[in-house]
């Protein structure tokens, strides 16, 4: 089997996490594009295909972006500002955000302008988090439509966030809409109550595989672990306690690009894939998680240091 490949699209920005003595420092974030950042540790061809600004943010990030290995398509910047979330920590480390979205550089492409940039041959398409918003429905539903009829298969981060538009509920609606067309999906318990769906987060994340086709949801608990639902399975995975302790960014978007990496690896990103291989898929991104909540901001582990703590269990 040759290198997978994947594509990533999404925000890059700079977060401001709070420190413990109550000031901020700046790291290069943003969900999607940990994946991409996540994706190239684990070993897999990755392109990431939001425009990058060509403000002094953009600048860092883009300078990130290579020191990373994160493939980029040529000229893919845009003269508007980059992203920017104020990351609060609670007692537990537990962030919540503060987003400025408005007018910015990585949603500023056009349907045609991103099925000119995508790489040809690549197996997964990812996108989520604060790309599922209202106004990317006519840009990312042509790009997905087209890349299924071509056998790609469609990879969403649900990753609700307060304060993204200010018509919550159009909001609500458009994540809907583009899980319809995702062959995997990864949702949290707090995703799914910022989504008004309360209550048993396991009966919402089999309503929601329902809306897919032969797809499978990856529901994510926090302490309480993690699920791997598809019609035929509910797989479950506790969580991999790390020796110590810095924050929990990031630690969702590890999570699922290991898991799908080491999926894509065993070419087993399906749901009639082996109980055996989706367990060990569930493990991997486990341990890859408890790696990242480890250090402070998003660090996503190699492959070879996910595998070294799971030789040594």
């Amino acid at each position: 089997m040759t290198s997978p490949k994947v594509a990533v699209f999404g925000e890059a920005l700079i977060d401001m996490i709070q420190q413990q003595d109550g000031s901020y420092l700046p790291f290069i974030g943003g969900s999607p594009f940990n994946v991409a950042r996540s994706f190239v540790k684990q070993g897999i061809d990755c392109t990431y295909l939001s425009p990058i600004s060509t403000d002094f943010m953009g600048q860092q990030i883009y300078a990130s972006v290579l020191k990373d290995g994160v493939k980029v398509p040529p000229n893919n910047r845009s003269e508007k500002n980059s992203s920017l979330a104020l990351v609060y920590k609670d007692a537990e480390g537990k962030p919540s955000y503060r987003l400025y979205r408005k007018g910015v550089a990585d949603l500023d492409i056009t349907a045609d302008a991103l099925l000119a940039m995508l790489p040809v041959d690549i197996d997964v398409f990812h996108t989520g988090s604060l790309a599922l918003v209202p106004e990317m429905l006519e840009v990312l539903i042509p790009v997905v439509i087209k890349l299924k009829s071509r056998g790609v298969k469609i990879s969403i981060d649900v990753n609700v966030r307060k304060g993204v538009e200010t018509n919550h509920q159009q909001y609500v609606a458009a994540i809907w809409r583009f899980v319809e067309f995702a062959d995997i999906v990864k949702v949290s318990d707090e995703d799914l109550e910022l989504k008004g769906l309360y209550g048993r987060p396991e009966f919402h994340a089999k309503a929601m595989l329902d809306r897919m086709q032969n797809g499978m949801v990856v529901l994510t608990l926090g302490e309480g672990g993690s699920h791997l639902i598809t019609s035929e399975h509910n797989l479950k995975q506790a969580v991999h306690v790390p020796e110590v302790f810095g924050d929990t960014v990031g630690a969702g978007d590890t999570y699922f690009s290991a898991l799908i990496a080491r999926l894509l690896k065993a070419d087993a990103l399906s749901p009639k894939a082996s109980t055996e291989k989706l367990s060990d898929a569930l493990r991997f991104g486990a341990v890859a998680a408890s790696l990242n909540v480890a250090t402070v901001g998003c660090n996503p582990p190699t492959c070879e240091e996910v595998e070294a703590v799971i030789k040594a269990l």
